[in-house]
């Protein structure tokens, strides 16, 4: 396809990914409430998400082992634990801010280390607007912080840490282009091949005394949306748009998440908060603009 219809269609990629990143937010936190470990959260993720990719196998020529391994760790196993575990701690207001809201920090300091990769004057300005936004949510989310926990402040660390984590990803995606399809079997099957032998031998449990619901919800949404479609989806937009755009973008979701959790957690929203969304909101689309007059 051409340029223009290379970036249409990596905006559409991305937007799809943004809602599922919103429900995995809002599925994740209320799996945190739930009986499952995070341990076992992650399970689901790669052990449903290694059958979906064994349909596909066939169809994939996989990258070398080095490749597969970089993926499995910073995109999968490394981001997941970090990710479950923090959302046993943490609040999915504190998911919204920190993970994807951080993810354009992230990217574009690792790509300035890694890659030397310095963001235009454009990025920088939709980074600024980020960062005002991030800021005036977590300010918020402090004010009303009487009864914040040593707990719930390692959680945000390990937020902080999956975003960097997913950051690493996003541009080994760029470094290493692939078709969506391959990057996610491979993805997939990699850190099941890591994790699930772990988790089976050492880690705790509570897969069997959960309800078959709690484990069917996690499974479907975790191990077949979040790992598998949502990952084909983000690698085709990092390939259509550049990693630095897709991360900025992805800044949209505190914003949905927050709108969404009134409704579904029954979470209101302040004016500061308000502000904050509706500043990451124009980084975001300052981001897209950056892309589509490429």
């Amino acid at each position: 396809m051409n340029e223009p219809e290379s970036t249409r269609a990596g905006l559409i990629a991305v937007i799809f990914t943004i809602c599922i990143w919103t429900g995995f937010i809002l599925v994740t936190r209320y799996g945190g409430k739930g009986i499952l470990t995070g341990w076992d959260v992650a399970a689901l993720r790669f052990g449903v998400g290694a059958l979906v990719a064994l349909i596909f196998l066939p169809r994939v020529t996989l990258p070398p082992y080095k490749v597969i391994l970089l993926f499995s760790l910073f995109g999968g196993v490394g981001y997941a634990i970090a990710v479950y575990l923090a959302f046993r701690m943490a609040p999915a207001a504190h998911a919204a801010v920190l993970l994807p809201g951080a993810l354009p920090f992230a990217t574009a300091v690792i790509a300035w280390l890694w890659l030397r990769q310095i963001p235009s004057p454009a990025q920088r300005i939709a980074l600024m607007l980020v960062f005002i936004g991030i800021t005036l949510t977590a300010a918020d989310t402090l004010a009303h912080g009487e009864h914040l926990t040593g707990m719930q402040i390692f959680g945000d660390l390990l937020f902080l840490c999956g975003s960097s984590l997913w950051a690493v990803f996003t541009l080994l995606l760029r470094r290493y282009p692939m078709p969506p399809l391959t990057a996610a079997v491979s993805t997939t099957l990699g850190s099941a091949i890591l994790y699930l032998p772990i988790w089976w031998l050492f880690l705790p449990s509570t897969l069997d005394q959960a309800p078959l619901a709690e484990i069917a919800m996690q499974a479907i949404y975790q191990g077949v949306l979040v790992v598998f479609v949502a990952m084909m989806l983000y690698t085709f937009a990092v390939r259509c748009l550049g990693g630095q755009t897709v991360a900025l973008m992805m800044a949209i979701v505190p914003g949905v998440a927050a709108l969404a959790a009134v409704p579904v957690l029954g979470e209101p929203i302040s004016l500061l908060t308000l502000a904050g969304l509706g500043a990451v909101t124009m980084g975001a689309v300052i981001g897209a603009r950056v892309s589509a007059v490429k």
